[in-house]
């Protein structure tokens, strides 16, 4: 079950930003309980947002994706560590929920994504920074099939009839840097992007693409995404005037 988790550190920050490879360490901690960076991020079922800093140290928002919720978590109420930063848990909130909830729900329209930190997508071994509506997609679908475990998967067939209906319309990105943690830079594209689905779309087109947007804001879009890449904020948007689902929840009834 999918879970965002928000914590409150309070720590002395002053002068002080932790590297891509401490906030990695920092969601290891978290959910598997040690400071393990040794490993492929892509493999693991969580995501984490660069820390955000608030007047008396950083807010901490992660996302555990797949079932059986740590208890790492809650051991770690106490206090967490931020390389050489001791940081004293203040305040925690858990936001659980299911797949078979994220797929359920009525289909929007489209989707307003708000790219918190720069996103970028690893493919056949070439690093892309392209809004491409398919790779953003894409990288939703791929964390999804491989957490939902015995959960509604989004199959090949339903994949095809998402990718080709979805439309970037509208965008004001921008390309941004960010560290990789493995002594390099990676450029990404941060901003905002709304993409849209077509209006003869069918219901179940619709419906995958919105369960998958959904899941979004807890699994990040693109390429490590247990690094800090990619955070995603969304905002689901409804059905265009004429679209089949919009005309199903207007028509007048018997």
């Amino acid at each position: 079950m999918p879970v965002i988790v928000e914590m409150r550190l309070r720590a002395d920050r002053a002068g002080y930003v932790p590297t891509t490879v401490q906030l990695h360490g920092l969601a290891c901690a978290l959910f598997e309980g040690e400071y393990s960076v040794s490993h492929d991020g892509q493999d693991k079922p969580f995501s984490v947002w660069p820390l955000i800093p608030v007047p008396d140290g950083w807010l901490l928002r992660a996302a555990w994706l797949s079932g059986g919720f740590p208890q790492s978590v809650l051991a770690a109420c106490g206090q967490l560590r931020i390389g050489p930063k001791t940081c004293t848990v203040t305040d925690l909130a858990l936001r659980p929920v299911s797949f078979t909830e994220l797929a359920g729900g009525p289909p929007c329209g489209g989707v307003r994504l708000d790219f918190r930190s720069p996103a970028y997508f690893s493919q056949n071994g070439t690093r892309v920074v392209t809004p491409d509506p398919r790779l953003i997609a894409g990288s939703w679908r791929r964390r999804w099939n491989a957490c939902a475990g015995p959960g509604p998967a989004i199959d090949d067939n339903q994949w095809r009839a998402v990718s080709q209906s979805l439309r970037l319309t509208e965008f004001d990105l921008r390309t941004q840097r960010r560290d990789t943690g493995y002594g390099r830079q990676q450029q990404g594209f941060t901003g905002t992007a709304t993409l849209r689905v077509d209006k003869a779309a069918s219901p179940e087109a619709r419906a995958a693409f919105t369960g998958l947007a959904r899941f979004a804001e807890f699994c990040g879009t693109g390429a490590q995404t247990t690094h800090g890449f990619g955070a995603t904020a969304v905002a689901l948007l409804p059905a265009i005037a004429g679209s089949p689902s919009e005309e199903m929840t207007t028509a007048p009834t018997a």
